[in-house]
Order: structure tokens, then C-alpha cells, then sequence
């Protein structure tokens, strides 16, 4: 469920940036470091009144070995800070790419994620998983390798400039995503995932605040942009409140699932961005893009089919030393692994 509401709120979250733009005369009409420290304190809010909504139901809260002053507390402020860079990155790539091509190109930390997931979190995945990420980043490039010979010397340095953008941002958010999964699944895993949301919210307000206050001349200016962006700006608060339910549910497909997941459901939304942008903003797929679309259904396939727990589990074996035929008898094994994203089709 929340792979499906990601895949939606990421699709949407293009498409209001894109009619935003089209509102503000091709620009984006607000404060970027302002919508990003709104969709922080957004995203604190929610996750401390669900927490308070649960304490009293629950038997452990995280507050029993939460400690201030901690090197795990500490810890949060990693991704948190990361996050923010990555927040105001996405709005820059935003304001200088279609959504398609957005949603495709920001797929291309898949492979860095899946790499540092390997490194950091021991998780496993097949060799035909491994050539899937490679053509999901293949699906990326295919659609933008054919630009519209009419376009302009501008047009062209915005797309290179916004892909570039994306690629830089891509592996700095593989390496905060993997952390963040280490810390909800690993740092003191009976705590509650609101709690630990918390935790990296709070963290994320205040770089996020310090970052917003920087940019602006007065505290009457920075308030003035604040309120603009929510309340003036052509669908602002909207667009506030679209990032802050994004970000809630990646939360919800770490805990649950992994990072690969949330790539590979930020990645269908892809299609569904063409298809509205079609009918919304006039986008005319192309044959490079169509063909792009087609490798990433393509991928999807390789991923997610049940061919990969047999490869799975005769790749282990093999490091064991056992034959395909002594590791037949063992499929049926559970999963000794605490985590269900560590095994092939599992995840």
C-alpha cells in the first residue's frame, strides 16, 4: 500500500511543480528553501501526533533508551542534513526538466543505492537483479538521447544542466537513503517509526530553517516568503503538503520494505507522469522515450520475478560450496535474514 501511494505522490509531485510553473510564467513562483522547511515541519507535525496518538498503545516508546546528547541521536542529523541538499537540488532539477524526464533521470540512484545497500546493510540480490538496475539506468538515458532538432541552444543547456543536477543528487541521496534505512531498521529497531521520523524531522527543521534564513535579508522577509509560499503562491500549500505525504510513505517503504523498493516505485511513476503530461501539458512522448518506457517495464520484470529466489539461493549456495542439486532441498528453507528485503523476490 504504501509502495502504490508513493508511486501516485511521486507522479503528482512533478505534475504540481510543472502547473505551478505554468501559473508563474515558466518559473517557479515561491521560496524553494521555504517550501522545503515547510514540508520538514509538515512532516514533524504529523509524525509527533501519530506518535502521541499510538504512546499509549504501545510497549515500548523509544523514549525508555532515547538520550539527548547521544552519537545515536547524532546520527539523525546525517540524513536529515542530507536531505535538505537533496530537497532543494530535486526543486532546482524540477524548475529545468519535464516531469518524464525528471521521474526517469532521478531513477539513476538506483545503482549507487543498490551497491551501498550491498556495503552497509549485507542485502543480497541476484545477478539478473543486478543487470535490471543496469537497465533501468539504460530506460533513463534512451529517453532524452533524441532531442527536437527545433529546439534552442537554451532548451538544450537547461535539459544537460537538469540531468547533471539529478546525477550529483542521485548519489547523494543513495548514500543518505541507505543510512536512512540503517537507522530505522537497525539503531534500536523496537522503537516506533514515528518516533524515529521524529527524530530525523527535527534535525531536518532546524538545518532546513537555518538554510532558509540565510537566503533571506530580515526575519520580516523570511516571513513574508513563508507565508507566500503557502498561502499566495499558485498551489504552494499544495505542493507543501504533497512532499510532506512523499516523504511519510518513504519512511513507511523503508521500514517495511528497502530502498530498491522505493526506487522502483518512484521509477513507475513514470509512466503515469508521461500520461498526465500528455493530456495536461501537451507532452508528445517520442519514439526514444516510448522505448526508454518500454526497458523500464522490461526491468521491472527482471526485479521483482520469482526466477530470482532459485538464482538467489543457488548463488548462496555456491558460495558454500554446495551443488545445485544439495541446494534443491533447501528452497523451501525460511529466510534466516531479519530483514524480508534481503532476499531476491522478497524484496
Amino acid at each position: 500500500l504504501a509502495c502504490v501511494a508513493l508511486t501516485v505522490l511521486a507522479t503528482s509531485q512533478s505534475l504540481l511543480v510543472e502547473a505551478a510553473k505554468a501559473r508563474g510564467g515558466g518559473k517557479i513562483p515561491y521560496d524553494t528553501s521555504a517550501a522545503v522547511l515547510l514540508t520538514e515541519a509538515l512532516k514533524l507535525g504529523i509524525a509527533l501526533c501519530t506518535w502521541l496518538w499510538q504512546r499509549k498503545s504501545l510497549n515500548y516508546t523509544g523514549l525508555e533508551s532515547f538520550q539527548l546528547v547521544s552519537w545515536p541521536t547524532a546520527a539523525y542529523a546525517v540524513p536529515a542534513t542530507f536531505f535538505i541538499v537533496q530537497n532543494n537540488l530535486v526543486f532546482l532539477a524540477l524548475s529545468l526538466l519535464d516531469p518524464p524526464t525528471f521521474q526517469l533521470w532521478a531513477c539513476f540512484k538506483i545503482i549507487p543505492v543498490g551497491v551501498l545497500a550491498r556495503l552497509m546493510l549485507g542485502q543480497r540480490r541476484s545477478s539478473v537483479q543486478w543487470v535490471s538496475l543496469l537497465l533501468l539506468s539504460l530506460g533513463m538515458g534512451v529517453t532524452t538521447t533524441k532531442q527536437d532538432s527545433g529546439a534552442g541552444t537554451k532548451a538544450a543547456a537547461s535539459v544537460a544542466l537538469g540531468i547533471s543536477v539529478l546525477l550529483g543528487n542521485g548519489c547523494l541521496s543513495a548514500l543518505s537513503s541507505v543510512l536512512n534505512e540503517w537507522l530505522i531498521k537497525v539503531q534500536d529497531p523496537r522503537a516506533p517509526l514515528m518516533f524515529k521520523n521524529m527524530q530525523i524531522y527535527s534535525w531536518g527543521v532546524l538545518t532546513a530553517a537555518a538554510y532558509s534564513l540565510s537566503r533571506s535579508d530580515s526575519a520580516a522577509s523570511w516571513a513574508a516568503s513563508m507565508q507566500h509560499t503557502l498561502f499566495t503562491a499558485p498551489l504552494g500549500g499544495l505542493i507543501v503538503l504533497n512532499n510532506a505525504a512523499v516523504g511519510l510513505c518513504v519512511s513507511a517503504v523503508l521500514k517495511y520494505a528497502d530502498n530498491l523498493t522505493k526506487g522502483f516505485s518512484t521509477s513507475a511513476s513514470v509512466l503515469l507522469a508521461s500520461v498526465a503530461s500528455s493530456v495536461a501539458f501537451g507532452f508528445v512522448p517520442s519514439r526514444a522515450f516510448l522505448l526508454g518506457a518500454a526497458v523500464v517495464c522490461i526491468a521491472f520484470y527482471l526485479y521483482f520475478g520469482a526466477h530470482n529466489a532459485v538464482l538467489l539461493q543457488h548463488d548462496e549456495e555456491a558460495e558454500r560450496g554446495r551443488s545445485p542439486s544439495e541446494s534443491s532441498t533447501l528452497l523451501a528453507a525460511p529466510d534466516p535474514s531479519p530483514f524480508p528485503s534481503r532476499g531476491g523476490a522478497r524484496v
